[in-house]
């Protein structure tokens, strides 16, 4: 896996991280994938390459599913979230998480034929806006096997960032630089992204 640069990188975890790495039922492709994806991410954590991230909202729907998982499930996630190093607490309004599902509905409205990884594009639900917005705020690299209720995350980067992983494939989601480039000269999603900035420094 390639981040950004020689920096220590910091990875942010969805729910699905933990889920296909521990649940019995899970794909095969799935828990092959989220093996593969936690062995390489511990060794860079050994070697200090890398911190996890986990947001307070991920941390709470593991609490709700833990009710219809088996006791060895939740023993492996349990496992897992040892490695976490920083836990972090919500800080996201009612209003932030909304602007976050309008710029995505905007965007998959108006680009989502043109973008081979938005071509399933959702604008994600109240949860999935607050773990986003806690990704974007700590500067993390998000790792989710839902890439199409995260597409929105990499145009809140420079167009040459790597920071949208996909753990079903291992790699990095993309734009195009004319893609890119024409979304972020686009005023109203330009005005969407202000407007986001704002409701985040009041």
């Amino acid at each position: 896996m390639s981040g950004n640069g020689t920096e220590t990188k910091a990875y942010l975890l969805d729910t699905n991280v933990f889920r296909y790495k521990s649940s019995p039922s899970a794909h095969m492709n799935h828990k092959k994938a989220a093996k593969r994806f936690w062995k390489d991410v511990l060794q860079e954590v050994r070697h200090e390459e890398a911190v996890l991230y986990i947001p307070k909202e991920v941390i709470r729907e593991l609490e709700l599913q833990s009710y219809t998982l088996g006791e060895k499930e939740r023993q492996r996630i349990s496992e897992l979230l040892e490695n976490i190093t920083i836990t972090i607490p919500d800080w996201t309004t009612p209003d932030m998480e909304h602007q976050v599902r309008k710029m995505a509905a905007y965007i998959r409205s108006e680009y989502q034929r043109k973008i081979n990884a938005m071509r399933d594009m959702e604008y994600g639900s109240v949860s999935d806006a607050r773990i986003l917005l806690t990704a974007w705020q700590y500067d993390c690299i998000l790792v989710t096997a839902n890439i199409k209720d995260f597409a929105l995350y990499p145009l809140l980067f420079p167009r040459h960032e790597h920071r949208l992983l996909n753990l079903l494939s291992n790699d990095y989601i993309t734009i195009s630089p004319s893609i890119y480039d024409t979304i972020h000269h686009d005023p109203i999603f330009t005005g969407m992204l202000q407007e986001l900035n704002d409701l985040i420094n009041r």
